[in-house]
Protein backbone atom coordinates (compact mmCIF):
# COMPACT_ATOMS: atom_id res chain seq x y z
CA UNK A 1 0.00 0.00 0.00
CA UNK A 2 1.51 3.21 -0.86
CA UNK A 3 1.73 6.14 1.13
CA UNK A 4 0.68 9.57 0.38
CA UNK A 5 1.90 13.04 1.47
CA UNK A 6 -0.89 14.47 -0.49
CA UNK A 7 -3.68 14.15 -2.96
CA UNK A 8 -2.19 15.85 -5.84
CA UNK A 9 1.18 16.91 -6.74
CA UNK A 10 0.73 19.50 -9.04
CA UNK A 11 4.14 18.91 -11.65
CA UNK A 12 5.83 21.78 -13.82
CA UNK A 13 8.33 21.27 -15.96
CA UNK A 14 10.22 24.72 -16.94
CA UNK A 15 13.30 25.53 -18.93
CA UNK A 16 13.92 29.55 -18.98
CA UNK A 17 10.38 30.54 -18.44
CA UNK A 18 10.68 33.03 -15.75
CA UNK A 19 8.45 35.59 -17.79
CA UNK A 20 5.23 33.36 -17.34
CA UNK A 21 5.39 31.10 -14.05
CA UNK A 22 3.93 34.45 -11.82
CA UNK A 23 0.72 33.48 -13.72
CA UNK A 24 0.61 29.95 -12.84
CA UNK A 25 1.92 30.73 -9.01
CA UNK A 26 -0.88 32.90 -8.57
CA UNK A 27 -3.59 30.34 -9.61
CA UNK A 28 -2.19 28.47 -7.29
CA UNK A 29 -2.25 30.32 -4.77
CA UNK A 30 -6.41 30.60 -5.36
CA UNK A 31 -7.35 27.40 -5.69
CA UNK A 32 -10.09 26.22 -3.13
CA UNK A 33 -8.60 22.84 -2.94
CA UNK A 34 -5.32 22.89 -0.88
CA UNK A 35 -4.30 19.27 0.08
CA UNK A 36 -1.41 19.35 -3.09
CA UNK A 37 2.32 20.58 -3.12
CA UNK A 38 3.84 22.34 -6.32
CA UNK A 39 6.31 20.34 -7.39
CA UNK A 40 8.98 22.03 -9.91
CA UNK A 41 11.89 20.36 -12.21
CA UNK A 42 13.58 23.43 -13.44
CA UNK A 43 15.58 22.03 -16.77
CA UNK A 44 19.02 23.88 -16.02
CA UNK A 45 17.61 27.66 -16.36
CA UNK A 46 19.45 30.09 -17.08
CA UNK A 47 16.72 32.91 -16.36
CA UNK A 48 15.95 34.28 -13.15
CA UNK A 49 13.78 31.20 -12.79
CA UNK A 50 15.74 29.75 -9.72
CA UNK A 51 15.34 33.59 -7.84
CA UNK A 52 11.64 33.15 -8.32
CA UNK A 53 11.45 30.14 -6.18
CA UNK A 54 13.62 31.08 -3.77
CA UNK A 55 11.14 34.26 -3.04
CA UNK A 56 8.18 32.30 -3.31
CA UNK A 57 9.01 29.57 -1.04
CA UNK A 58 9.64 32.03 1.76
CA UNK A 59 6.16 33.28 1.13
CA UNK A 60 3.74 32.02 3.28
CA UNK A 61 1.75 29.96 0.75
CA UNK A 62 -0.91 27.79 1.35
CA UNK A 63 0.85 24.83 -0.43
CA UNK A 64 4.45 23.52 -0.08
CA UNK A 65 6.74 24.49 -3.12
CA UNK A 66 9.49 21.72 -4.00
CA UNK A 67 11.53 23.22 -6.50
CA UNK A 68 14.40 21.07 -7.87
CA UNK A 69 17.16 22.29 -10.30
CA UNK A 70 18.71 19.73 -12.70
CA UNK A 71 21.16 19.58 -15.62
CA UNK A 72 19.14 20.36 -18.77
CA UNK A 73 18.32 17.09 -20.40
CA UNK A 74 14.38 17.89 -22.02
CA UNK A 75 11.47 17.74 -21.00
CA UNK A 76 10.84 14.01 -20.74
CA UNK A 77 13.95 14.09 -18.29
CA UNK A 78 12.21 16.71 -15.79
CA UNK A 79 9.00 14.29 -16.02
CA UNK A 80 10.97 10.98 -15.26
CA UNK A 81 12.32 13.43 -12.07
CA UNK A 82 9.36 14.55 -11.06
CA UNK A 83 7.67 11.16 -10.78
CA UNK A 84 10.32 10.11 -8.65
CA UNK A 85 9.87 13.41 -6.43
CA UNK A 86 6.39 13.04 -5.78
CA UNK A 87 4.48 12.67 -2.99
CA UNK A 88 1.10 13.15 -4.39
CA UNK A 89 -1.91 10.49 -4.62
CA UNK A 90 -2.30 11.91 -8.24
CA UNK A 91 0.20 13.76 -10.50
CA UNK A 92 -1.44 16.59 -12.48
CA UNK A 93 0.65 18.58 -14.75
CA UNK A 94 0.56 22.08 -15.11
CA UNK A 95 2.91 23.74 -17.58
CA UNK A 96 5.05 26.89 -17.04
CA UNK A 97 2.31 29.01 -18.95
CA UNK A 98 -1.16 27.42 -17.34
CA UNK A 99 -3.53 29.19 -15.77
CA UNK A 100 -5.71 27.28 -13.42
CA UNK A 101 -9.32 28.47 -12.70
CA UNK A 102 -9.74 28.68 -9.07
CA UNK A 103 -11.78 25.27 -8.37
CA UNK A 104 -9.85 23.31 -10.93
CA UNK A 105 -8.21 20.65 -8.44
CA UNK A 106 -11.30 20.36 -6.37
CA UNK A 107 -12.72 19.43 -10.31
CA UNK A 108 -9.95 17.17 -10.24
CA UNK A 109 -10.90 15.59 -6.90
CA UNK A 110 -14.65 15.79 -7.81
CA UNK A 111 -14.11 13.80 -11.17
CA UNK A 112 -11.58 10.66 -9.38
CA UNK A 113 -14.36 10.44 -6.67
CA UNK A 114 -17.00 9.16 -9.48
CA UNK A 115 -15.28 7.09 -10.95
CA UNK A 116 -15.71 3.37 -10.88
CA UNK A 117 -14.42 1.55 -8.20
CA UNK A 118 -11.53 -0.81 -8.41
CA UNK A 119 -10.74 0.43 -11.96
CA UNK A 120 -7.52 1.97 -12.71
CA UNK A 121 -7.43 5.28 -14.99
CA UNK A 122 -4.58 7.84 -16.02
CA UNK A 123 -5.01 10.90 -18.11
CA UNK A 124 -7.31 14.25 -17.63
CA UNK A 125 -7.64 16.45 -20.16
CA UNK A 126 -8.82 19.95 -20.07
CA UNK A 127 -10.11 22.51 -22.13
CA UNK A 128 -8.67 26.28 -22.81
CA UNK A 129 -10.73 28.88 -20.85
CA UNK A 130 -11.43 32.07 -22.15
CA UNK A 131 -13.06 32.41 -18.78
CA UNK A 132 -14.25 30.69 -15.56
CA UNK A 133 -17.52 29.55 -18.17
CA UNK A 134 -16.10 29.61 -21.74
CA UNK A 135 -14.22 28.19 -23.93
CA UNK A 136 -13.09 27.71 -27.78
CA UNK A 137 -12.79 24.18 -27.51
CA UNK A 138 -15.56 21.40 -28.25
CA UNK A 139 -16.68 19.78 -24.77
CA UNK A 140 -17.62 16.63 -24.77
CA UNK A 141 -20.57 14.66 -22.69
CA UNK A 142 -20.65 13.72 -19.54
CA UNK A 143 -18.95 13.69 -16.27
CA UNK A 144 -15.95 11.07 -18.03
CA UNK A 145 -15.39 9.03 -20.53
CA UNK A 146 -13.39 5.91 -20.83
CA UNK A 147 -11.12 5.70 -23.80
CA UNK A 148 -9.12 2.62 -23.56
Amino acid sequence: MNNYNYRITVFTPTYNRAHTLERLYQSLRAQTFRDFEWLVIDDGSTDETKDLFKKWTSENNPFPIYYHLKENGGKHTAINYGLNQAQGELFFTADSDDYLTDDALQKVINWVSILPANEKFCGVVGNMGTSITETPNTIFSGEWRDET
